[in-house]
């Protein structure tokens, strides 16, 4: 009785699950943390086992029509870069300095592991005091 009650529930979670879903995202490295500082909307994937590279081409796509493949000096229609949003996120959540890092796009699929899309910033990135600047090297 009890194996068939956890069978049940076991088949209720799965059944309870969501659709299939795709997260992007762009991130700057530091030695020991990665750190968000943008994520696009979901996009919805067919199935979380075999649609990896469905995610990742979406993520792509999304990421570098967002920053006109990683340029972040490109005004948005907001009329500020998108390095400056990407400052204005960042200084939102009390983190105002970043000096010399180039931002890197990831894609999630279904919750697992962030992966990498082969998308980089053409600049490096650079807020002090969460205005978008142009990076003085080291």
């Amino acid at each position: 009785m009890k194996v068939l009650a956890l069978l049940l529930a076991s088949l209720a979670a799965v059944s309870a699950q969501t659709e299939p879903w795709c997260r992007c995202a762009a991130f700057v490295t530091y030695e020991h943390s990665e750190i968000m500082v943008f994520e696009a909307p979901e996009v919805t994937i067919d199935s979380c086992t075999d649609d990896a590279k469905q995610c990742k081409n979406s993520c792509t796509k999304e990421l570098n029509d967002f920053s006109n493949n990683g340029n972040l000096w490109l005004v948005q229609e907001n009329g500020l870069t998108v390095g400056q949003n990407i400052c204005t996120y960042m200084a939102d959540h009390f983190f105002y300095f970043i000096h010399n890092h180039r931002v890197y796009g990831y894609f999630e699929v279904c919750g697992g592991a962030w992966e990498y899309t082969g998308v980089a910033s053409q600049q490096l990135l650079c807020c002090n005091g969460g205005k978008h600047e142009h990076c003085i090297s080291k």
